[in-house]
């Protein structure tokens, strides 16, 4: 069994590697990905494992959007508004400009960004890759990198997946 920590496709992806090395990374994570299936809810295990996930060609795929917002919401409850849970929201301009995609996490129970941007009007940069993990505390563990050397991760109790086409201009 991989562990369920570790990156199985980033750290491949993230250097200089022949394409036996890229092809072989990907089969490793559809193996570990089917090995979790069960463990992870619905709609991650379909975003993760979706065919269009990692086709360019695709335009709901995340490979070269760019970040439009990610907001962090706290919505509470109770009669202090005590409870409190945290939800992120990420929407992105799809690669060909032509539709967002948008990633909710619900039940987020950490979450880490790291951005680097290098220079002033240049943003994160392109969405490189992602991986869809299981956390050792058996929640869903979404890892992403961006051209510019930001790293996003955040788990959370699930992901849910939209993509909005765009209204052709007149």
């Amino acid at each position: 069994m991989i562990l369920c920590a570790m990156s199985i496709l980033l750290n491949v992806l993230n250097r200089r590697n022949t394409r036996e090395e890229v092809v072989k990374a990907f089969r490793d994570y559809h193996a570990y990905l089917e090995c979790v299936r069960t463990s992870l809810p619905p709609s991650a295990y379909e975003f993760a494992s979706a065919p269009w996930h990692y086709d360019y060609s695709d335009h709901r795929c995340p490979h070269d959007s760019w970040v439009e917002s990610f907001l962090i919401r706290e919505p509470s409850s109770g009669n202090r508004h005590e409870v409190r849970e945290i939800e992120i929201l990420i929407r992105l301009l799809g690669a060909y400009h032509d539709g967002y995609l948008e990633l909710s996490y619900a039940g987020v129970r950490s979450y880490s960004t790291v951005g680097l941007t290098g220079k002033p009007g240049i943003g994160h940069g392109d969405w490189l890759a992602d991986e869809i993990r299981l956390s050792d505390s058996n929640l869903v563990l979404h890892e992403i990198l961006f051209s510019r050397g930001s790293r996003w991760v955040i788990e959370s109790r699930d992901i849910q997946f939209r993509w909005i086409q765009s209204s052709p201009s007149s």
